[in-house]
């Protein structure tokens, strides 16, 4: 006779409170492909009291 294996398909109260807990903020960025705003941004600022921040270099990336 075989065994079964019955796996639980639930998210815990946890995963569902933050489902990237087990990966660090550096991975998540390398993951998104983000760019580096490190010394590589220009700060706008907008007439409604807004700022916008726009990368200079858009091909340097998280490494």
């Amino acid at each position: 006779m075989k065994k079964l294996k019955i796996k639980q398909n639930k998210l815990s109260r946890q995963d569902l409170a933050d489902p990237f807990r087990h990966m660090s903020y550096y991975e998540r960025l390398l993951k998104a492909g983000s760019i580096d705003l490190q010394n590589n941004h220009i700060v706008e600022e907008l007439e409604d009291g807004y700022i916008k921040i726009k990368p200079i270099d858009e091909s340097k990336l998280v490494k």
